[in-house]
């Protein structure tokens, strides 16, 4: 024998209230998830009314159970009691002088009843006396008297003889006065139910938005973390969750902070070796092979102004050449050394390394005009070479990419940026005909472009300018108070 079975329905109960909890919790979830995606305000109101539409319909449905048996029981009383009346009346017949009289009497008390209406009829039928009833009903809807009232419940009782014409004493019972009594009550309790319902709707939304108020802060927040805004702190409030989250949210910015100023220092010092490493290979290149190439070039011209004058025009040739292809080297590694060594000199500022560079593309590009708008002053050498490099991506780009008539380089100093202080900001725009694509190619110029301004703690953005076509790069480095020199102290 099971210990179920030994146990007998003990454990039936259990079973049944866990499949019912189950079924009603995967209700609940289908039923979420057919309804679209709602704000938890909105999910709770929901809820909440749902919640307190079934306690109406439940307390309605009790009450009018409850007023149906009330009124059966009150208009059964009514009944037994005028039944007595009358067999009482009927004993009293024979030993009354005025028969007719008593009869009438006997109608007549029962005027005004709430319940009972008494009528005496004759051999045919006819009503020759009835009892005027109370007509408290005034109002009343029908549909409450069919939901409330009883089967009808009329008794005829045969007098005798002595009380002709009348023969008979009707018994009619009218539920319409209990029930309209039944109708105020009812609609007195269901006045204080609504009313305790929408106090209790309005006290738990007040405390749900009061509690929920920090959440619209802390999104907030998680917006500007978004945005590289590492100093989004959220002051606490609300209840012990929501102060939880709160702090939890100011560790992850603290720790964010420390992790960006760390990958700062990271890339200044990548930046600062590959710096280092770029000089030694210009120093290489300028003391070593520059050398060596002008010596060729030197030797190359010895031996030319020793050929005699009956020499072999080929090797007059092959001396020509090889000068020539001396000068060409000596160009390349001057070449090489400009782009190892961009420009941005100590002492000699961003803006005058841009300016510098600008000049030198007009000579290479003079169908296109340079303008340069920037301001004077000394920054941190990383920012210096960080935002340098950054332009001279950019405007290269619009060389390669484009045919532009135009490229404006702007460099300003954001005063109120209240994101992250001050910042070093540049804008380079081009007319040169825009994004071949809906949108910029990530190539390894604009990757490295990005990935060095992130690593500063700042941020690229590149946009197509519709009217005249083409395209505009924005970039900006957070500068510290402390790291900052006045314009024109250079």
């Amino acid at each position: 024998m099971s210990s179920d079975a030994r146990d007998g329905g003990s454990a039936k109960p259990g079973r049944f209230d866990g499949r019912l909890f189950r079924i009603g919790r995967a209700a609940s979830d289908r039923l979420w998830r057919i309804v679209p995606p709602l704000a938890l305000r909105t999910r709770l109101a929901l809820t909440l009314s749902i919640a307190f539409l079934g306690i109406l319909a439940i307390g309605g449905t009790l009450a009018t159970e409850q007023a149906r048996g009330s009124i059966a029981e009150e208009l059964a009383s009514s009944r037994t009691v005028a039944t007595n009346r009358v067999a009482q009346l009927l004993a009293e017949l024979p030993a009354s002088r005025d028969i007719p009289g008593q009869l009438q009497g006997f109608v007549r008390a029962y005027n005004g009843d709430r319940d009972v209406q008494i009528m005496l009829i004759d051999s045919v039928g006819a009503v020759r006396d009835s009892s005027q009833p109370a007509e408290d009903y005034r109002g009343l809807p029908e549909w409450f008297v069919s939901l409330l009232a009883p089967r009808p419940a009329t008794r005829i009782i045969p007098l005798s003889g002595l009380a002709a014409p009348i023969t008979a004493v009707v018994v009619a019972i009218d539920p319409r006065n209990e029930i309209a009594e039944t109708w105020g009550d009812l609609f007195y309790a269901l006045g204080i139910l609504v009313a305790f319902v929408l106090v209790t709707f309005a006290v738990i939304w007040i405390v749900v938005e009061r509690a929920l108020s920090p959440v619209e802060d802390i999104r907030s927040a998680f917006g500007r973390i978004g945005a590289g805004d590492t100093g989004a702190h959220v002051t606490p409030s609300g209840p012990p969750e929501m102060r939880a989250l709160a702090e939890g949210l100011n560790q992850m910015v603290d720790r964010l902070a420390e992790a960006s100023i760390a990958n700062r220092r990271l890339s200044e010092q990548l930046q600062r070796l590959q710096d280092e490493e770029r000089a030694s290979l210009a120093r290489d290149l300028h003391d070593d092979v520059g050398p060596l190439l002008f010596a060729i070039d030197v030797e190359a011209g010895a031996i030319a102004r020793k050929l005699p004058a009956d020499a072999a025009p080929m090797v007059s040739d092959r001396v020509a050449a090889i000068r020539s292809s001396a000068l060409e080297a000596r160009r390349a590694v001057r070449r090489i050394l400009a782009d190892l060594r961009p420009g941005v000199m100590p002492g000699l500022g961003l803006k005058a390394a841009v300016e510098d560079h600008v000049s030198t593309l007009a000579q290479r590009h003079p169908e296109t005009e340079f303008k340069v708008d920037a301001l004077d002053g000394s920054y941190p050498p990383p920012v210096e070479m960080t935002l340098f490099r950054a332009i001279r991506e950019a405007v290269n780009n619009a060389l390669k990419h484009g045919t532009p008539k135009r490229i404006t380089i702007r460099l300003v100093l954001n005063e109120d940026d209240t994101e992250a202080g001050r910042a070093l900001a540049f804008t380079v725009t081009d007319d040169g005909g825009g994004f071949t694509r809906e949108a910029p190619v990530g190539g390894m110029g604009i990757v490295g472009m990005r990935e060095r301004l992130e690593a500063a703690g700042g941020a690229l953005r590149i946009d197509q300018v519709p009217i005249p076509a083409g395209v505009r790069v924005e970039g900006r480095i957070p500068l510290h108070e402390d790291g900052i020199e006045s314009p024109g102290s250079a």
